[in-house]
């Protein structure tokens, strides 16, 4: 039996498999975008990462003792992010030759082009999912909901690591809590499509207990004949 008879309360499973299609087509294809551009600025975003993470990360014993890195404060951050825009900004950060810098290049080599290949196949499992909600087709869905399931829980991963790779303070408490109001929207969405994952199987299972249902017609009348 499905999960929900309805989606989002208003449209019918097959309309909200659609709309979640659509959405998610619209999300691969915006996020396509702004990977590709930080592949190709990856040495810069490095240089910054670094100089965050040593000014603003989580200290080490190392750091404490020679009190060299701050605390997290919103408005210093802030106040960093917007001196790194302006013109004498990147002189601030480290140099590229940099092995922090050169590493984090690297590993983020590695990770634009899998987020690109892995956005790349989510575009390709919104169609299929828009496909197989028009034409009713339940096996076309399943890799949408592999795919949205692994999503929500590498996001909801990636967060909890970020809050404790900078520190737990109310800033990314905040963050942190956002993240799971999204997670559980989007959750409810990813099951609004298993209900329609559900609903054609339970379709499917009918039509075939129809089918295999034997025939029987008792009124038979023997072969006609013309009476003249």
């Amino acid at each position: 039996m499905p999960c929900f008879q309805r989606c989002c309360c208003c449209v019918n499973l097959r309309t909200g498999g659609l709309m979640m299609g659509v959405m998610t087509l619209a999300l691969s294809v915006f996020s396509i975008v702004p990977m590709s551009l930080s592949l190709n600025n990856r040495l810069y975003l490095s240089r910054v990462v670094v100089h965050m993470l040593n000014r603003y990360a989580k200290p080490t014993e190392e750091v404490k003792i020679q009190e060299q890195q701050s605390s997290f404060e919103p408005v210093e951050f802030w106040g960093t992010v917007s001196e790194l825009l302006k013109k004498d900004g990147p002189e601030q950060l480290p140099a590229e030759d940099d092995s922090k810098v050169t590493r984090l290049a690297a590993a983020m080599l590695i990770f634009f082009i899998v987020c690109i290949i892995l956005l790349v196949v989510y575009l390709i499992c919104s169609l299929m999912l828009m496909y197989g909600s028009v034409r009713g087709s339940r096996w076309l869905i399943l890799p949408w909901l592999v795919a949205t399931f692994l999503f929500i829980l590498a996001y909801i991963a990636g967060m909890c690591l970020s809050t404790v790779l900078f520190g737990i303070t109310l800033l990314s408490l905040a963050f942190l809590t956002i993240a799971i109001i999204e997670s559980c929207i989007a959750l409810y969405l990813w099951l609004c499509v298993i209900s329609l994952f559900q609903h054609l199987a339970d379709r499917q299972a009918s039509n075939q207990a129809w089918e295999l249902k034997p025939r029987l017609n008792t009124s038979y009348k023997g072969i006609p004949t013309d009476e003249r």
